[in-house]
Formats: structure tokens, sequence, C-alpha cells
């Protein structure tokens, strides 16, 4: 007998003729208006002349663009043009950076330089956003140097195939933009753009997408070249890119940016709703001083000047602090029950919130077992200011602690482990350039977006208005 097909644990019957309507209703508000695309082309055309200009005297160098711009899967606001400069195979890699960014310099208009796989120049032109990319020419992604040399690649093998379903990658990109979690940089750790057209040419459409991904588990393996996928490995999900078959494409997905995708398919299927492509716009203002009142929790936070480095390393960075000072927090019997990080342009915030606001003086310290001597006499023979016991076979002892507030306990981290915060958070923060904030002074940073921010880390249902 053939296996049972699986059934699906819930059915809309009536989910097809809403999508339809949906899609209808939010397809012209999500696609780029004519007035964007036009504007783009522009730029496009000034970009290429001037590019040809530079390049006119170095016929070994080529010019291409690359990314969602030429394949028509960019969303409205989202007009970015990436222009990659080709260099030959046998260019040196610090020639290759050097005048990379000496034609970004004179093609582009405001500049700023940026570091990915290689440092790059990112600016503008006629109003509209650039980046200028150096990369090697290579006739097989088998030969790259860097991440950025597969890019031609992955632009050819969507361009082929993608013709047709732009609408549906838009639409994706769209839904996952509202819901927080396109983008693969490590402050996100969602979908990338070339995830979201890989994994639209796999299903056929967006709509077959939702429905598949309400089934979701961890560990799904998906091969786009091949259509077939299978479960297996400690990940969250695993793309096959189609032009690297040793590569992730979701390789920076968080886990829980894919539960709060399937959570968000599943949503959508049993309730379509046209709220789902756009942006959550803050409804309600809640009162702070009520809610920490109401929850009985600290709140604790630790400002300090942002570094000046990459914004991917200082967000890898902020997530170890985070972590560090939650696991110290938690050792000294404060109970977090959350943390998280703000970054403004200048400044970084760390939050913390702890279920006790205040723990005793005295804590009861455990000690060996009473079979075990030479430890019993190191215990018994330790200077405290109460007597050792027995209880339940084992020795224990009472002493004061050092540590009886969240903010003790922080400061005191800060102070014993000058280094262990990330090298440039560590190098901020240890030159005692930090502030530290409780309950309703915190209100007092006015960051912006920090108030929306506020409101998400405490899951109050309103946000500020």
């Amino acid at each position: 007998m053939g296996r049972r097909a699986k059934r699906r644990v819930f059915h809309n019957p009536e989910f097809e003729e809403e999508f339809e309507r949906i899609v209808e209703n939010v397809l012209p508000e999500i696609k780029p208006s004519p007035e964007e695309i036009s504007k783009g082309r522009r730029a496009k055309e000034e970009l290429e002349k001037r590019v040809r200009e530079v390049l006119k005297d170095n016929p070994h160098i080529g010019y291409r663009f690359l990314g969602s711009f030429p394949r028509n899967t960019w969303i409205r606001g989202n007009l970015e043009i990436d222009l990659f400069i080709l260099f030959p195979e046998e260019t040196e890699e610090r020639d290759l950076e050097r005048i990379g960014l000496e034609i970004g310099r004179c093609v582009l208009d405001e500049v700023e330089e940026r570091y990915a796989a290689h440092p790059y120049v990112h600016g503008k032109i006629m109003g509209v956003e650039v980046d200028v990319v150096p990369c090697y020419a290579l006739k097989s992604p088998e030969k790259i140097k860097s991440a950025v040399d597969r890019t031609p690649f992955h632009h050819d093998w969507v361009k082929e195939r993608i013709g047709g379903k732009e609408d549906d990658v838009i639409l994706l990109k769209a839904f996952l933009k509202a819901s927080g979690i396109y983008g693969a940089e490590y402050k996100v750790r969602g979908f990338s753009g070339y995830l979201c057209e890989l994994l639209i040419l796999h299903y056929g459409s967006f709509k077959d997408l939702v429905k598949k991904a309400c089934e979701w588990r961890r560990g799904l393996i998906i091969d786009v070249a091949s259509g077939k996928e299978s479960y297996g490995g400690d990940f969250p999900l695993f793309v096959i890119d189609p032009v690297d078959s040793k590569r992730n494409v979701a390789a920076n997905l968080s886990l829980d940016s894919l539960a709060k995708f399937v959570e968000r398919c599943r949503d959508f299927y049993l309730k379509p709703d046209r709220c789902f492509f756009v942006e959550k716009i803050p409804a309600a203002k809640f009162e702070f001083k009520d809610e920490i009142r109401r929850r009985g929790t600290k709140i604790i936070a630790v400002v300090f000047k942002r570094p000046e480095i990459v914004e991917d390393n200082l967000y890898t960075q902020l997530e170890r602090a985070k972590l560090k000072l939650f696991e110290f927090l938690e050792n000294n019997d404060f109970m977090p029950i959350n943390a998280g990080y703000f970054v403004s342009p200048n400044s970084c915030v760390l939050l913390f919130e702890t279920q006790v606001r205040e723990v005793s003086k005295i804590k009861k310290v455990t000690g060996p077992p009473f079979e075990e001597w030479r430890h019993v006499i190191n215990f018994r023979d330790k200077k405290r200011p109460y007597k050792p016991y027995i209880e339940n076979g084992r020795y224990h002892a009472f002493d004061f602690r050092k540590i009886v507030t969240p903010k003790d306990a922080i400061e005191e981290y800060i102070k014993s482990n000058p280094k262990a915060l990330g090298k440039n958070i560590s190098e901020v923060i240890s030159t005692a350039r930090y502030e530290l904030l409780e309950d309703e002074n915190v209100l007092s940073l006015k960051f912006d977006g920090f108030d929306e921010f506020l409101a998400d880390f405490l899951k109050v249902k309103e946000v500020v208005g």
C-alpha cells in the first residue's frame, strides 16, 4: 500500500478566493510605481555613462548591473542599484580593492565606504541609492575567491527562470518586510532577496509557498535545482545554492525568524488580510510607568556610545554582550526573563528585565557531600560569618552577598570582565563611558524608534503611536 498523503492540520476552503482578492488589492501598493521605475532607469543610464567614461582606458575591467533592480523583483520604496565592477582573475586582491574604491568614488555622489567581502562604495546618483562592488570575472563559480564573486552567477541563474514570477517575489518580500524578517544581515537574520527568489522558483508561486510553509519544520532541506525536499541536520533551514551545492543560502536565517515566518503563513492562510503586506503603524500609547508597576519586574538599561564599526560586527558584539550579562544576572539569582538591544546613529542600549528587583543580603552556599572528606575540610575552613551545617547529607553555609540588585550585578560584571563584551563594545564601556538607567528613567531616552522598541521588548499588545 502507498503512503497516505499528509493532511493539513487546518483547512480554509475560502483561502484561494480570498487570496486572489487581496493580491489584486495589495500589489499596486507594493510594486514600484511608474515614477520610481523611471527614476531608476534614468539613474542607471547616468551611472552607465559615468562608468564607461572611467573605464575607457581600462578595457580589461568590465561591469554589470546585478540584483533585484534588473530582475524587476524590488518592492516599492526599496530602489537600489547594484553595480559590479569585474576584474580579471589575475588581479591582485589589494589592486581590486583599491581600484574598485577609486571607481566608486568617481561615479557616485555622497560617497561612503563600506565593507563586506571586500571594501565597496555606497552612495547616490540622481537621488538613487547605489552600491559599487568590486569582484572577479570568473568563468566558473567553483573558482570564487570571495562571496561576492558568486553574485553574477546567482543573477544569471535566477534571471533565466524568474520571468512571469516577479510579482510573487515582490509579494513575498513585502510579506517578510511587514513581519520584520526581510534581510539576511545579523541585525535581522531573516530571508535575503536571493533566498526569496529561490523559494518562489521552487514552489512556483507565493500562494503555494504560503500553503507549504504552514507545515514546515526545522531541519528542512530544499534542493531548488532538483526540486526535491527532505529533512535532516541541525539547522533551521537549508536551501542548497543551485550555483554552489555546498552552500546554504539560508545560513544566516535564525530559528526564531523561521518560526515567525511559519506562524505568519499559518495566520495568513487561516485569515487572509492585506495587513500582512503592510508594515504595522503604531496604534496607541501605553503608559510605561503603569506597565512596570503592573509587572513588578526590574528594567535596567546600559547606554553607551556606538562603536565606529561595520553594522554586522556591531550586532554580533551586542548579541555577545547581551548573553554575557543575561547569564551573569541569572547566576546571581535575579531571574532575568528578557533581554534586547537597540541601536541609534550615535548610541547603543542593552536592555534587561528581571523578575527579582532585589535579593536578600544573605545567600545559601552549597558545599560537598559528607563523603568527600578533603573537600569538606576546605569548605568548613573557609572564613564566613556563619557556621556550616549538614542538610540531606551535604554541607551548606550562609554567606553575605556582594551583589543585591541587578544594577550592582551589571556594574560588577563590567568592572571584573573589561574585555568580555566584545572587542569594540568593551573598549567603550570599560572606560566608564556608559550610563545605567532603571525603570521609568529608561523613558528619558529619546532616540527615534526607541518607544516602539520598548513596546516590542515588553510584548505589550498596543505600541506607542
